[in-house]
């Protein structure tokens, strides 16, 4: 959904919007490759909480975001999540394929891979839901007096929404700034669920995730 605030709120071109998400890569390599050296110093129960933490904080920084709130407040809810990406996703990969001897690492990959597509596919449903849900229902009530079409079109989709808004010329102004509004209420609910779900995540890491990774034999 950074894409299309980056597009739909602040109107950037797709390359330009493809580069404003550059920092968050920029954030997690490095931050990946210092995670094995901060979990030797300080463990990886304390590693992995932190880096939860962060992503989790990151993820609701951005939801405080509104129509007019820019890039720069994005960017820094992105940093924080970049942060907080590198260091839970390193942290967990280690202690899956460390958990399996050597001649079973091909199946610590495997299970490394499922855990992350599966997560990813949850959470993207979640998310999903939620946000549509929350779009649909904050749509403003001028919706109703467009051709059932365009309405419907609107519905499904901030940006065909946006499209209908910039057919109708000057009378689509309002239409436009609620369609805005109703994806900023959809963004921001989906991303409140999602850190709260990552907050519990942190929390249970801190109560049971072990403080140092296991080692293969």
């Amino acid at each position: 959904m950074g894409l299309q605030y980056l597009q739909l709120i602040l109107g950037y071109s797709p390359l330009k919007a493809a580069a404003a998400l550059v920092p968050v890569a920029v954030v997690v390599l490095p931050t990946s490759q210092a995670t094995p050296h901060l979990v030797r110093r300080v463990g990886m129960k304390a590693t992995m909480t932190a880096g939860l933490l962060l992503l989790s904080a990151g993820l609701f920084v951005i939801s405080l975001l509104d129509v007019d709130s820019g890039y720069l407040p994005f960017l820094g809810g992105l940093v924080l999540a970049g942060f907080g990406i590198g260091l839970s996703g390193s942290v967990g990969t280690t202690a899956i394929t460390g958990s399996m001897g050597r001649g079973q690492q091909g199946v610590a990959s495997a299970m490394n891979d499922t855990t992350r597509e599966v997560g990813s596919a949850v959470g993207i449903a979640l998310m999903g839901s939620i946000y549509g849900s929350h779009y649909r229902s904050n749509l403003p009530d001028s919706l109703n007096q467009l051709s059932a079409e365009a309405a419907e079109a609107a519905r499904d989709s901030a940006a065909a929404g946006l499209h209908v808004a910039d057919q109708l010329g000057a009378r689509g102004a309002a239409l436009a700034d609620g369609v805005k509004s109703a994806f900023m209420d959809g963004l921001s609910a989906s991303l409140i669920a999602v850190s709260i779900i990552v907050l519990a995540a942190a929390i249970g890491c801190l109560f049971r995730a072990p403080k140092a990774p296991p080692t293969s034999d």
